[in-house]
């Protein structure tokens, strides 16, 4: 009996030291999204520390002097857009950039005369496609009346999660009205809501100049 005894005694003290680690370790992993990967590569990724966001008044942008010209989003890939995110009788969509923080996707898509507006959009896996967050930047004249939206995605704070500066302003015959200001945080996944006061504080309007084609 001796034996036999030393025995369980030795097993008890095995099982009470294994590491339980390979058993939590699975579920602590988020869930890899279900993206198609080969339309996940029409977006090159980017690091993002400041990037400005601004529109296009050219119907047919050339890399040299728009840094947002994108891929065209063909046919095929068509069925991985939400609403808000399809082409039409004015342009095109075009996949531009995908950020490694917080993985947002920027789309050039159609504005009033041309595919010539920039929007945020994340992957959404319910749905599998894309869904546009919000509008990042545009620029349109029309009898004098200009209006512009610029944006900024930035990490203010180094926590690794992105803010947006947004800034627009109307030119009435050369009279500046309805400028604004705004700086944003994210809230729940793929939202952004109005930044608290001392965040948005890390943003000084001084610092986010608004593009002017030269």
């Amino acid at each position: 009996m001796k034996p036999l005894v030393l025995l369980l005694f030795v097993l008890s003290i095995f099982s009470c030291n294994q590491d339980p680690t390979p058993a939590t370790t699975a579920s602590a992993n988020p869930a890899k999204s279900n993206i198609n990967e080969d339309f996940q590569k029409l977006f090159e990724e980017v690091n993002v520390v400041k990037m400005h966001l601004f529109g296009t008044n050219e119907a047919e942008p050339t890399v040299d002097d728009y840094p947002y010209v994108g891929k065209v989003i063909e046919e095929s890939s068509l069925k991985y857009l939400g609403d808000g995110l399809q082409p039409n009788e004015i342009g095109s969509i075009y996949a531009c950039y995908r950020t490694e923080v917080s993985n947002f996707y920027i789309l050039r898509v159609p504005g009033k005369y041309a595919s010539s507006d920039l929007v945020l959009a994340s992957w959404d896996d319910a749905s599998s496609k894309l869904v546009k967050v919000l509008d990042l930047a545009n620029t349109q004249c029309d009898e004098g009346l200009c209006h512009q939206q610029d944006a900024w995605l930035t990490d203010l704070d180094d926590d690794r999660s992105l803010e947006l500066v947004i800034r627009s302003y109307s030119n009435d015959n050369g009279k500046i009205s309805d400028e604004s200001f705004s700086v944003l945080s994210q809230g729940s996944p793929g939202k952004f809501t109005k930044a608290p006061e001392a965040l948005a504080s890390l943003a000084p309007p001084t610092s986010y100049v608004m593009y002017q084609k030269k």
